[in-house]
Protein backbone atom coordinates (compact mmCIF):
# COMPACT_ATOMS: atom_id res chain seq x y z
CA UNK A 1 0.00 0.00 0.00
CA UNK A 2 1.35 3.40 -1.12
CA UNK A 3 4.41 1.67 -2.61
CA UNK A 4 2.70 1.09 -5.97
CA UNK A 5 -0.16 3.26 -7.32
CA UNK A 6 -3.44 1.79 -6.04
CA UNK A 7 -6.64 3.36 -4.76
CA UNK A 8 -7.00 4.15 -1.06
CA UNK A 9 -7.45 0.96 0.97
CA UNK A 10 -10.66 0.88 2.99
CA UNK A 11 -10.01 -2.32 4.91
CA UNK A 12 -8.37 -5.74 4.72
CA UNK A 13 -10.26 -8.65 6.26
CA UNK A 14 -9.20 -12.26 6.66
CA UNK A 15 -11.95 -14.62 5.50
CA UNK A 16 -12.86 -16.99 8.33
CA UNK A 17 -9.92 -19.26 9.19
CA UNK A 18 -8.44 -19.45 5.67
CA UNK A 19 -5.42 -17.77 4.08
CA UNK A 20 -7.77 -15.75 1.90
CA UNK A 21 -8.29 -12.05 2.42
CA UNK A 22 -10.79 -9.50 1.24
CA UNK A 23 -9.06 -6.32 0.04
CA UNK A 24 -11.41 -3.35 -0.20
CA UNK A 25 -10.32 -0.11 -1.82
CA UNK A 26 -12.00 2.97 -3.26
CA UNK A 27 -13.31 2.96 -6.82
CA UNK A 28 -11.36 4.83 -9.50
CA UNK A 29 -14.12 7.00 -10.96
CA UNK A 30 -12.31 7.35 -14.27
CA UNK A 31 -13.42 3.77 -15.02
CA UNK A 32 -16.84 3.67 -16.69
CA UNK A 33 -18.50 1.89 -19.60
CA UNK A 34 -15.91 1.27 -22.34
CA UNK A 35 -13.62 3.86 -20.84
CA UNK A 36 -11.02 4.34 -18.15
CA UNK A 37 -8.94 1.18 -18.40
CA UNK A 38 -5.67 0.73 -20.27
CA UNK A 39 -7.64 -1.86 -22.23
CA UNK A 40 -10.16 0.79 -23.34
CA UNK A 41 -7.45 3.26 -24.29
CA UNK A 42 -5.79 0.67 -26.53
CA UNK A 43 -9.11 -0.47 -28.04
CA UNK A 44 -10.07 3.15 -28.86
CA UNK A 45 -6.83 3.50 -30.85
CA UNK A 46 -6.39 0.02 -32.30
CA UNK A 47 -7.85 0.95 -35.68
CA UNK A 48 -6.32 4.42 -35.89
CA UNK A 49 -3.26 5.15 -38.02
CA UNK A 50 -2.15 7.74 -35.48
CA UNK A 51 -2.55 7.54 -31.72
CA UNK A 52 -5.02 10.04 -30.25
CA UNK A 53 -2.83 12.78 -28.76
CA UNK A 54 -4.86 13.20 -25.56
CA UNK A 55 -4.88 9.47 -24.87
CA UNK A 56 -1.18 9.16 -25.64
CA UNK A 57 -0.58 11.37 -22.59
CA UNK A 58 -2.22 8.74 -20.39
CA UNK A 59 -0.01 6.06 -21.92
CA UNK A 60 3.10 8.10 -21.26
CA UNK A 61 1.99 8.73 -17.67
CA UNK A 62 1.70 4.97 -17.14
CA UNK A 63 5.11 4.43 -18.72
CA UNK A 64 6.54 7.00 -16.30
CA UNK A 65 5.08 4.94 -13.46
CA UNK A 66 6.86 1.87 -14.79
CA UNK A 67 10.06 3.85 -15.13
CA UNK A 68 9.90 4.59 -11.39
CA UNK A 69 9.12 0.96 -10.58
CA UNK A 70 11.98 -0.47 -12.65
CA UNK A 71 14.47 2.09 -11.40
CA UNK A 72 13.43 1.42 -7.81
CA UNK A 73 14.53 -1.15 -5.27
CA UNK A 74 15.35 -4.63 -6.57
CA UNK A 75 15.41 -7.86 -4.57
CA UNK A 76 16.77 -11.27 -5.51
CA UNK A 77 14.05 -13.78 -4.59
CA UNK A 78 12.98 -17.31 -5.55
CA UNK A 79 9.41 -17.31 -4.26
CA UNK A 80 7.10 -14.58 -5.56
CA UNK A 81 3.31 -14.07 -5.78
CA UNK A 82 3.34 -14.28 -9.60
CA UNK A 83 4.82 -17.80 -9.41
CA UNK A 84 1.17 -18.87 -9.57
CA UNK A 85 1.25 -18.02 -13.30
CA UNK A 86 4.43 -19.92 -14.04
CA UNK A 87 5.96 -22.55 -11.72
CA UNK A 88 2.64 -23.49 -10.11
CA UNK A 89 0.84 -23.86 -13.46
CA UNK A 90 3.25 -26.56 -14.63
CA UNK A 91 1.33 -29.14 -12.59
CA UNK A 92 -2.08 -27.45 -12.50
CA UNK A 93 -2.36 -26.61 -16.21
CA UNK A 94 0.55 -27.41 -18.53
CA UNK A 95 0.90 -31.13 -17.73
CA UNK A 96 -2.81 -32.05 -17.40
CA UNK A 97 -4.03 -29.87 -20.26
CA UNK A 98 -1.40 -30.98 -22.77
CA UNK A 99 -0.69 -34.56 -21.79
CA UNK A 100 -1.62 -35.82 -25.28
CA UNK A 101 0.38 -33.07 -26.99
CA UNK A 102 3.44 -33.82 -24.84
CA UNK A 103 3.27 -37.48 -25.84
CA UNK A 104 2.41 -36.81 -29.50
CA UNK A 105 5.90 -35.94 -30.80
CA UNK A 106 4.08 -33.53 -33.16
CA UNK A 107 6.27 -31.64 -35.61
CA UNK A 108 5.35 -28.12 -36.73
CA UNK A 109 6.86 -26.80 -39.97
CA UNK A 110 7.29 -23.04 -40.25
CA UNK A 111 9.21 -21.51 -43.12
CA UNK A 112 10.84 -24.82 -43.96
CA UNK A 113 12.05 -25.36 -40.39
CA UNK A 114 10.72 -28.12 -38.13
CA UNK A 115 9.82 -27.69 -34.46
CA UNK A 116 9.02 -30.47 -32.04
CA UNK A 117 6.19 -29.20 -29.82
CA UNK A 118 6.63 -32.07 -27.35
CA UNK A 119 10.29 -31.14 -26.93
CA UNK A 120 9.48 -27.46 -26.36
CA UNK A 121 6.87 -28.23 -23.69
CA UNK A 122 9.10 -30.78 -21.96
CA UNK A 123 11.97 -28.29 -21.99
CA UNK A 124 9.69 -25.66 -20.47
CA UNK A 125 8.62 -28.07 -17.70
CA UNK A 126 12.26 -28.93 -16.97
CA UNK A 127 13.26 -25.26 -16.85
CA UNK A 128 10.69 -24.36 -14.19
CA UNK A 129 11.29 -27.54 -12.19
CA UNK A 130 15.05 -26.94 -12.22
CA UNK A 131 14.69 -23.30 -11.18
CA UNK A 132 12.26 -23.53 -8.27
CA UNK A 133 14.98 -22.29 -5.93
CA UNK A 134 16.68 -19.88 -8.33
CA UNK A 135 16.74 -16.23 -7.27
CA UNK A 136 15.42 -13.77 -9.84
CA UNK A 137 15.67 -10.00 -9.98
CA UNK A 138 12.35 -8.71 -8.62
CA UNK A 139 10.57 -5.37 -8.25
CA UNK A 140 7.52 -4.41 -6.21
CA UNK A 141 4.65 -4.69 -8.67
CA UNK A 142 0.98 -5.54 -9.15
CA UNK A 143 1.97 -8.95 -10.53
CA UNK A 144 -0.74 -9.47 -13.17
CA UNK A 145 -0.36 -6.52 -15.55
CA UNK A 146 -2.97 -7.39 -18.16
CA UNK A 147 -4.68 -4.37 -19.66
CA UNK A 148 -7.93 -4.85 -17.68
CA UNK A 149 -6.04 -4.48 -14.39
CA UNK A 150 -4.73 -0.95 -14.98
CA UNK A 151 -6.65 2.32 -15.23
CA UNK A 152 -5.60 5.11 -17.56
CA UNK A 153 -4.82 7.09 -14.39
CA UNK A 154 -1.99 4.58 -13.83
CA UNK A 155 -3.83 2.89 -10.97
CA UNK A 156 -3.43 -0.87 -10.51
CA UNK A 157 -6.29 -3.22 -9.60
CA UNK A 158 -6.47 -6.92 -8.67
CA UNK A 159 -3.83 -7.15 -5.98
CA UNK A 160 -3.88 -10.93 -5.47
CA UNK A 161 -0.35 -11.22 -6.89
CA UNK A 162 1.02 -7.89 -5.71
CA UNK A 163 4.46 -7.96 -4.12
CA UNK A 164 8.05 -8.47 -5.22
CA UNK A 165 7.78 -10.26 -8.57
CA UNK A 166 10.37 -11.38 -11.17
CA UNK A 167 10.92 -8.76 -13.86
CA UNK A 168 11.18 -11.51 -16.48
CA UNK A 169 7.64 -12.61 -15.57
CA UNK A 170 6.30 -9.04 -15.56
CA UNK A 171 7.67 -8.46 -19.05
CA UNK A 172 6.29 -11.78 -20.33
CA UNK A 173 2.77 -11.12 -19.05
CA UNK A 174 2.81 -7.55 -20.38
CA UNK A 175 4.16 -8.64 -23.77
CA UNK A 176 1.61 -11.40 -24.41
CA UNK A 177 -1.34 -9.53 -22.89
CA UNK A 178 -0.74 -6.22 -24.65
CA UNK A 179 0.20 -7.45 -28.11
CA UNK A 180 -1.76 -10.70 -28.51
CA UNK A 181 -4.16 -11.79 -25.81
CA UNK A 182 -6.15 -8.77 -24.64
CA UNK A 183 -7.04 -7.79 -28.20
CA UNK A 184 -7.87 -11.25 -29.60
CA UNK A 185 -7.86 -14.39 -27.44
CA UNK A 186 -9.28 -12.91 -24.21
CA UNK A 187 -12.28 -11.05 -25.67
CA UNK A 188 -12.97 -14.07 -27.89
CA UNK A 189 -12.69 -16.83 -25.27
CA UNK A 190 -13.47 -15.02 -22.04
CA UNK A 191 -16.12 -12.45 -22.91
CA UNK A 192 -17.38 -12.26 -19.33
CA UNK A 193 -14.23 -10.46 -18.21
CA UNK A 194 -15.11 -7.63 -20.63
CA UNK A 195 -18.37 -6.76 -18.91
CA UNK A 196 -18.98 -3.00 -19.45
CA UNK A 197 -15.91 -2.98 -21.72
CA UNK A 198 -17.40 -4.84 -24.67
CA UNK A 199 -15.85 -2.62 -27.36
CA UNK A 200 -12.85 -4.97 -27.25
CA UNK A 201 -15.13 -7.83 -28.35
CA UNK A 202 -16.27 -5.82 -31.38
CA UNK A 203 -12.67 -5.51 -32.61
CA UNK A 204 -11.73 -9.20 -32.33
CA UNK A 205 -12.21 -9.96 -36.03
CA UNK A 206 -9.62 -7.35 -37.00
CA UNK A 207 -6.96 -9.36 -35.14
CA UNK A 208 -7.87 -12.69 -36.70
CA UNK A 209 -4.70 -14.16 -38.26
CA UNK A 210 -4.31 -15.01 -41.92
CA UNK A 211 -3.35 -18.61 -41.34
CA UNK A 212 -2.87 -21.59 -43.64
CA UNK A 213 -2.61 -25.09 -42.17
CA UNK A 214 -1.52 -28.15 -44.13
CA UNK A 215 -1.20 -31.65 -42.69
CA UNK A 216 1.65 -33.71 -44.09
CA UNK A 217 1.51 -37.19 -42.52
CA UNK A 218 2.29 -36.60 -38.82
CA UNK A 219 3.58 -33.10 -39.43
CA UNK A 220 1.73 -29.77 -39.64
CA UNK A 221 2.87 -26.99 -41.94
CA UNK A 222 1.70 -23.56 -40.78
CA UNK A 223 1.95 -20.24 -42.57
CA UNK A 224 0.59 -17.32 -40.57
CA UNK A 225 0.97 -13.70 -39.69
CA UNK A 226 0.73 -12.27 -36.18
CA UNK A 227 -1.55 -9.26 -35.90
CA UNK A 228 -1.45 -6.39 -33.42
CA UNK A 229 -1.92 -2.60 -33.71
CA UNK A 230 0.23 0.52 -33.92
CA UNK A 231 -0.64 1.71 -30.42
CA UNK A 232 0.20 -1.68 -28.91
CA UNK A 233 3.54 -1.65 -30.70
CA UNK A 234 4.25 1.87 -29.44
CA UNK A 235 3.36 1.02 -25.85
CA UNK A 236 5.32 -2.23 -25.80
CA UNK A 237 8.44 -0.76 -27.40
CA UNK A 238 8.36 2.13 -24.92
CA UNK A 239 7.97 -0.32 -22.02
CA UNK A 240 10.93 -2.41 -23.21
CA UNK A 241 13.03 0.73 -23.62
CA UNK A 242 12.45 1.52 -19.92
CA UNK A 243 13.77 -1.90 -18.90
CA UNK A 244 16.80 -1.55 -21.15
CA UNK A 245 17.64 1.93 -19.82
CA UNK A 246 17.28 0.65 -16.26
CA UNK A 247 19.95 -1.94 -17.19
CA UNK A 248 17.70 -4.88 -16.31
CA UNK A 249 19.49 -8.10 -17.26
CA UNK A 250 17.05 -9.99 -19.46
CA UNK A 251 17.98 -13.49 -20.60
CA UNK A 252 16.73 -15.80 -23.34
CA UNK A 253 14.97 -17.77 -20.57
CA UNK A 254 12.08 -15.44 -21.31
CA UNK A 255 11.05 -17.93 -24.01
CA UNK A 256 9.83 -20.34 -21.32
CA UNK A 257 7.74 -17.63 -19.67
CA UNK A 258 6.21 -16.73 -23.04
CA UNK A 259 5.37 -20.38 -23.72
CA UNK A 260 3.55 -20.54 -20.37
CA UNK A 261 1.53 -17.42 -21.18
CA UNK A 262 0.58 -18.77 -24.60
CA UNK A 263 -0.48 -22.21 -23.33
CA UNK A 264 -1.63 -21.72 -19.75
CA UNK A 265 -4.04 -18.78 -19.76
CA UNK A 266 -6.57 -20.76 -21.80
CA UNK A 267 -6.57 -24.43 -22.75
CA UNK A 268 -5.93 -24.16 -26.48
CA UNK A 269 -7.62 -27.57 -26.97
CA UNK A 270 -10.91 -25.71 -26.40
CA UNK A 271 -10.22 -23.18 -29.15
CA UNK A 272 -11.16 -23.25 -32.81
CA UNK A 273 -8.81 -25.31 -34.99
CA UNK A 274 -7.26 -22.18 -36.49
CA UNK A 275 -6.65 -20.61 -33.08
CA UNK A 276 -5.23 -23.88 -31.76
CA UNK A 277 -2.62 -23.92 -34.51
CA UNK A 278 -2.13 -20.16 -34.30
CA UNK A 279 -1.13 -20.67 -30.66
CA UNK A 280 1.29 -23.46 -31.56
CA UNK A 281 2.67 -21.31 -34.36
CA UNK A 282 3.47 -18.51 -31.90
CA UNK A 283 4.99 -20.97 -29.41
CA UNK A 284 7.41 -22.18 -32.10
CA UNK A 285 8.04 -18.71 -33.49
CA UNK A 286 8.89 -17.10 -30.14
CA UNK A 287 10.85 -20.11 -28.89
CA UNK A 288 12.98 -20.01 -32.04
CA UNK A 289 13.54 -16.26 -31.88
CA UNK A 290 15.07 -16.39 -28.40
CA UNK A 291 16.91 -19.65 -28.99
CA UNK A 292 18.93 -18.18 -31.82
CA UNK A 293 19.66 -14.72 -30.44
CA UNK A 294 21.29 -13.76 -27.14
CA UNK A 295 20.47 -10.05 -27.52
CA UNK A 296 17.05 -10.26 -25.87
CA UNK A 297 16.14 -6.59 -26.17
CA UNK A 298 17.01 -6.46 -29.89
CA UNK A 299 15.01 -9.66 -30.40
CA UNK A 300 11.96 -8.22 -28.64
CA UNK A 301 12.08 -5.15 -30.90
CA UNK A 302 12.46 -7.35 -34.00
CA UNK A 303 9.47 -9.49 -33.04
CA UNK A 304 7.29 -6.41 -32.60
CA UNK A 305 8.48 -4.96 -35.92
CA UNK A 306 7.63 -8.22 -37.69
CA UNK A 307 4.04 -8.22 -36.42
CA UNK A 308 1.37 -7.15 -38.86
CA UNK A 309 -0.74 -4.08 -38.09
CA UNK A 310 -4.52 -4.56 -38.22
CA UNK A 311 -6.22 -3.43 -41.41
CA UNK A 312 -9.27 -1.21 -41.48
CA UNK A 313 -7.60 1.76 -39.79
CA UNK A 314 -9.78 4.83 -39.46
Amino acid sequence: YKEIPIMKMMFVKRLFNSNKYLLTYKYDNVVEKNNGLLNDLLVHNDLLKKINRAEKKYLNKLLTTYKRIYNGEKRMLNYCPSNIFFIERIDTRLRPWYKDLIESNLKIIIGGKKYNISKIIKETIKYFNDNKNTNYECVLSQGDPNTLNISKNSIFFDLATAGYNPIIGELSITFISTLLYDNYFCPKYHKASYYLHEDAIKNVEFFKPCINIKKIKKEIKIDSDIKTSNIRKYYMKSYIKILKKAKINMTSDIKYYLVMRLLCVFNINDMSLNDYYYSLYMVCYLYDKFSNNKNVYATLYDIIDEMEVVKGEK
